[in-house]
């Protein structure tokens, strides 16, 4: 089975299609729900509901799926999109990082796109403003 990466995390097809059907759904959705949303493969069988249970509790030990306790109900959802799974990631690195500062100083120097160094720029000066 190929293997990609999504937000720094690797992730096989399965995974990769749990994310995607998580992401078009509107809110937080049981197992059962989600289980729902898979029919029958090419060859005409349903994926099983545990199988996709397990990727579940896989993809929140990856942090790429939220479980929420709503009472007795078990919902799930993405833990963000594309762009917010990948700044999560990066916030693990440098959380993991000796001198947070100089990777972030190092980071920056590496931009070579004029627009979005003045694009960060403004976010800086934005997040100082009181």
């Amino acid at each position: 089975m190929p293997r990609r990466t999504i937000a720094g995390r690797r992730v096989g097809d399965l995974e990769a299609e749990v994310l995607r059907r998580l992401w078009s759904l509107p809110a937080a959705v049981t197992g059962k729900e989600l289980h729902a949303q898979f029919p029958a493969g090419a060859d005409d069988r349903p994926m099983a509901y545990t199988t996709l249970m397990t990727v579940l509790g896989r993809m929140v030990d990856k942090g790429l799926v939220e479980r929420i306790e709503d009472g007795r109900i078990i919902r799930y959802r993405a833990a963000g999109d594309t762009d917010q799974l990948t700044a999560q990631a990066i916030g693990r690195l440098l959380a993991s990082a000796n001198d947070r500062r100089a990777v972030l100083a190092h980071l920056v120097e590496e931009i070579a796109d004029p627009e979005l160094t003045a694009e960060l720029a403004a976010i800086l000066a934005r997040n100082r403003e009181p």
